[in-house]
């Protein structure tokens, strides 16, 4: 009994031990950077096609200590033919650097338009990477990655969603001018060093398509964090199963399955079941729980400006738990879950598909990439160019929470026009996915997406031309009638009815009609009783993350200049000057504002188009008209 109980608390002192153990300094393996001088030789390890480590020679040309402050770059030249073909290559990163049998450091570096057959390349000191492993290497379970990105995604809905067409109201103009998404990340990224920024081997992460829309939508997001898109299939090289070991493809598959993403480098050590890699970060985010695969290298294409490693994901390997400045430490077993995607297309030629993907769990990687995925997967399916007219409905399911009185977002809607029929679906998913990510309460997980499309190859839309009303006086109470002249893309104008109905106690004066399109009003609300779209707590923004109305419906709304007060969310219209006063005490602010305006009621109109532009028509409120 007792050689029993001795027994199984040795296995578990050994087991604590390998859960925190780490990678250490050892001279016998590895050299210090202290030991390295000009001209000697060496060898590189990295893979030039399917999963075969090659070997290559090297020299050192030159220590530079405080490339960067605190990192130090060894400078070297291959010298042999398999290296001199392509040069020092994205993808490269992490490959590991011998001298006298020594690990000595892993390529990093490397810049562009060289001559001489791009044969120069820096190496990270495997000193400053094992200091990485030394942060520790158990994954961070509360992790949810981090906010890479200054991005108000309130105001980038807003903003972004505003109609692009000629309007009625204020002569086409809104309070605030509309800018694209992708000049808003713009103005959020902060590049890292220009010297870096040249040098540094960037990660090459693969996608399906390099269609042009969804490069220009992603391009400021890579470029902040040094990513270089390429075009390569998911899964698609033929050997599913890769080795762990140094010189490999190693990677994380942002989203896997019938979509793939993969951003990938090379494994520099691996001690038992802990490994480092790129001898640079991947994104800097510190001590993470990201998933971490193998891969498989179709080619390296060459290239004058800096070449660049083509590969695919193989098998899940393990879990990446530090990404830093010198290198990205995992451990070889369990990985972290992803978010499930089911997706649902009908094709214009009524043919039915069904996709599936998965994305990594991460606060601003997620609501991108779920997104892109599903816009790839519709022009993949369709077209990326021409007429269209998609109908969808989206439901985001979050998980159980306790604060969490409403778990799914439901979200249907129809987008119409000419162009990327999958860019509706993004911008439908990314959005709501973002703001929950971002929002400052609680994490709210994701536990998955399904969406369901139907497309046709028809552009279905209408611009509102003109507006008209039977006579300009009506009484409290009154049901107006409004002809509303739509103008249908290529087809002969229509014109619709539609009613509305003013309250009986609207105040007898001068009263504003507005007719417009779902994205207008939107707007237009936000600006104006912006407090009415602030949240204070979870649940208030699951709440106005459901708000927005159908595309194909017509909004008609009765509006006063009277202004009006918001209080803690809810809006009252018709106080007196000094009620407001005393409720909007200067004491305080943020519980209460003034409205531009007061909205007296709300009617829709559905049509059988996509509806652009609005109108107004101002009438009078008389409790003696005729």
């Amino acid at each position: 009994m007792k050689k029993s109980l001795l027994c199984a608390l040795v296995i578990c002192c050994l087991a604590t031990y390998q859960s925190y153990a780490q990678i250490e300094w050892d001279a016998e393996k590895f050299m210090p950077l202290s030991e390295v001088k000009k001209g000697m030789t060496g060898k590189g390890y990295t893979i030039f096609f399917g999963t075969t480590v090659e070997e290559f020679e090297c020299e050192v040309v030159s220590v530079e200590h405080n490339f960067i402050p605190g990192w130090h770059v060894v400078w070297m030249k291959g010298l042999s033919d398999n290296f001199k073909r392509t040069g020092v290559a994205g993808g490269m990163s992490g490959s590991p650097i011998y001298i006298d049998g020594r690990l000595m450091g892993a390529v990093s570096l490397g810049y562009f338009n060289q001559r001489e057959h791009a044969n120069g390349f820096g190496v990270t000191p495997f000193e400053l990477m094992v200091k990485v492993a030394q942060r520790g290497m158990e994954p961070n379970l509360s992790y949810a990655g981090a906010q890479l990105f200054n991005l108000d995604a309130s105001a980038a809905m807003h903003q972004y969603g505003l109609d692009a067409g000629q309007s009625l109201l204020r002569d086409g103009q809104v309070a605030q001018v509309p800018r694209a998404f992708d000049e808003m990340w713009l103005d959020s990224v902060t590049d890292m060093p220009s010297q870096m920024r040249s040098a540094q081997l960037s990660i090459p992460v693969t996608l399906p398509t390099l269609n042009s829309e969804v490069i220009r939508f992603i391009k400021p997001m890579f470029d902040k964090l040094n990513f270089t898109p390429v075009q390569a299939s998911g899964g698609g090289g033929p050997v599913k199963e890769s080795p762990v070991e140094e010189g490999q493809m190693i990677g994380t598959e942002f989203v896997r399955g019938d979509v793939s993403f993969f951003g990938y480098g090379t494994i520099t050590y691996v001690d038992g079941n802990e490994l480092l890699a790129y001898g640079h970060s991947a994104s800097a985010e510190g001590n993470v729980n990201i998933p971490l695969s193998g891969g498989y290298v179709h080619f390296i294409l060459p290239s004058r400006s800096r070449s660049s490693k083509i590969a695919s994901p193989t098998q899940p390997i393990g879990t990446l738990v530090q990404d830093r400045d010198p290198a990205i430490a995992g451990i070889i077993g369990k990985h972290p879950s992803y978010i499930p995607v089911n997706v649902n297309v009908q094709t214009a030629d009524s043919k039915r598909h069904q996709r599936s993907y998965e994305v990594i769990r991460h606060r601003s990687f997620s609501p991108i990439y779920t997104g892109m995925a599903a816009w790839m997967l519709m022009d993949t399916l369709e077209f990326y160019l021409g007429n269209y007219t998609l109908n969808m409905e989206a439901t985001i399911t979050l998980k159980e929470h306790p604060d969490l009185k409403k778990r799914e977002l439901v979200y249907k809607n129809i987008y119409s026009s000419r162009g990327s029929p999958g860019f509706g679906v993004m911008q439908t998913l990314m959005m709501p996915m973002l703001q929950l990510a971002l929002n400052q309460y609680t994490s709210v997980p994701v536990e998955g997406v399904t969406i369901d499309v139907s497309i046709e190859d028809k552009r279905r839309t209408a611009r509102i031309q003109s507006l008209r009303m039977d006579k300009l006086r009506y009484r409290p109470g009154d049901t107006v009638e409004v002809e509303i002249t739509l103008q249908p893309y290529f087809e002969n104008p229509i014109v619709q009815t539609g009613t509305i109905t003013i309250p009986k106690d609207v105040p007898e004066g001068l009263v504003t009609l507005l007719a417009t399109n779902a994205s207008f009003h939107e707007s237009w609300q936000r600006n104006r009783a912006p407090l009415n779209f602030r949240h204070r707590n979870i649940n208030q923004l699951v709440e106005l993350l459901q708000r927005g109305e159908n595309n194909s419906e017509i909004i008609m709304e009765l509006f006063v200049p009277e202004p009006g007060l918001t209080v803690q969310g809810e809006e009252f219209a018709h106080l007196p000057p000094s009620v407001m006063s005393v409720m909007n005490t200067a004491k305080q602010i943020g519980n209460s504002g003034y409205t531009m305006g007061t909205t007296l009621h709300i009617d829709k109109m559905p049509t059988d188009y996509v509806v652009y532009g609005s109108g107004m028509i101002r009438f009078v409120v008389d409790k003696n008209a005729e």
